[in-house]
């Protein structure tokens, strides 16, 4: 049995024991999991938003995931200082949803879609593959990543589904 490791809203958690398993729930937040399976290193951050507007950096270990600019740099230092080689680093991610009926795809408070968005825009700048993801739609996600086999199992329980992407 694998031991499961929690991701809070705004937190982040790098692994390099495979008998480890990160997991969290997001709803517009995005979880994105970056991985290098060669040195078995991997990295879940649970992203609230695309970008700080204060301009200032990392406010704490705390939240170092919350925002998705901050969380790909730090994960991405992270990983390499724990072996993980960029050019195999690789990406998935689940989350972005459209929670509230009202929420337009163009509304400033429709958070989800621009977290997507602007994670994909700081991967393809970083030259990070996205491999697979579960995103967008009107409802929340259980995510779970496993590092021995690179997995991310993605379940709903309002939709009543579960995938493994």
């Amino acid at each position: 049995m694998n031991r499961v490791i929690e991701i809070k809203m705004g937190g982040l958690e790098i692994i390099t024991d495979e008998t480890e398993e990160l997991k969290t729930f997001v709803g517009s937040c995005v979880a994105i999991c970056l991985f290098d399976f060669v040195s078995k290193v991997a990295g879940m951050a649970h992203v609230m938003l695309p970008k700080k507007s204060d301009g200032t950096k990392f406010a704490g270990k705390n939240d170092v995931g919350k925002y998705a600019d901050e969380a790909l740099s730090y994960m991405v230092n992270d990983m390499v200082k724990k072996g993980a080689d960029p050019k195999r680093i690789k990406a998935k991610m689940a989350g972005g949803a459209t929670i509230f009926a009202h929420e337009s795809e163009t509304s400033l408070f429709n958070v989800g879609p621009r977290n997507i968005a602007f994670l994909k825009q700081i991967l393809q700048e970083n030259n990070i593959p996205l491999v697979s993801e579960d995103t967008g739609e009107n409802f929340g996600r259980w995510v779970r990543f496993n590092l021995q086999s690179g997995e991310m199992l993605v379940t709903s329980n309002l939709k009543k589904f579960e995938k493994i992407i």
